[in-house]
């Protein structure tokens, strides 16, 4: 894993907390932290500024498989009162997806108390964007099966209880591939966009799959206009029932399920939709 030099920078400030986006390490501190890394310093005369050897060790184990281990640490403050990790975490990736990387939020497992689930402990993953090494041929077959591990891990957490988490990584899965797509169709940056009603609406018209198209049958049209209406309803489901925000109800299985089982098909049809354009446009003649 190789981080450019404003990602290092970036977490650099994270982890001495010079960013005012985390707690604040002494010398000390940040000796205690890469020590769980295999560093074995000593603190006293000589000791560079914070923000070098910080920065110095950083640059150490990038390219290694230790600078995975070092990000979540970095961010391990998710319950912290002060600071907002989850923030700081999103702004983060605005670099590390540049790199072909993410951090997500995972939970472990939770536990049901009555009718009441209750979520395990959250903290932070780093997830490889496959698509940032493939050539653009590839980049749709990688798409399904990533949409299908994607699945996977929201089953499981149905399996575990957590409903609102399933509900969530749906959520989560709808929004990526569009953004995925978009990235393709279009030069705007999309990165930081995260209403999945307006990343569909910039979508629609570049795989031509607006409602109010001249050339669609009339049962196309309805079943577009379905499209958006499932758009709008996974959005209002997520805000009110999963656990993007401060949730107004806990959701049941069957919602967890319906969530999932929308968000597989959607995305589905839009990758779809999205080779069917790419290959009638190579066989249109020039």
């Amino acid at each position: 894993m190789q981080l450019s030099s404003k990602t290092l920078e970036y977490l650099s400030n994270i982890i001495t907390g010079d960013s005012k986006r985390s707690p604040y390490r002494k010398g000390p501190e940040l000796i205690d932290f890469f020590y769980e890394f295999g560093e074995r310093d000593l603190y006293g005369q000589g000791f560079p500024t914070r923000r070098i050897y910080a920065l110095e060790k950083l640059k150490k184990f990038n390219g290694t498989k230790t600078i995975l281990k070092i990000i979540p640490s970095a961010f391990d403050y998710i319950e912290s009162s002060e600071f907002n990790a989850e923030s700081a975490a999103e702004q983060f990736n605005l670099l590390l997806t540049r790199d072909g990387y993410r951090i997500a939020k995972e939970y472990r497992g939770g536990w049901m108390e009555g009718d009441k689930h209750v979520k395990g402990h959250p903290y932070f993953t780093v997830c490889k964007l496959e698509t940032a090494t493939v050539v653009p041929e590839s980049l749709i077959q990688l798409t399904h099966e990533s949409i299908n591990e994607h699945i996977k891990k929201s089953n499981t957490k149905i399996s575990n209880g957590d409903f609102a988490g399933a509900i969530t990584n749906a959520y989560t899965l709808v929004e990526s591939v569009l953004k995925l797509l978009l990235s393709k169709l279009s030069e705007e940056n999309f990165g930081s966009k995260g209403d999945i009603r307006s990343l569909y609406s910039e979508l629609a018209p570049l795989l031509n799959l607006e409602p109010k198209g001249e050339r669609l049958e009339s049962y196309l049209k309805s079943i577009l206009q379905g499209l958006k209406s499932q758009i709008t309803g996974l959005y209002e489901l997520a805000n009110k029932a999963a656990d993007r925000h401060d949730r107004k109800y806990n959701p049941s299985k069957h919602h967890a399920k319906l969530a999932i089982s929308s968000a597989f098909c959607l995305c589905e049809f839009l990758i779809h939709s999205l080779e069917y354009q790419t290959m009638r446009d190579k066989n249109q003649p020039r």
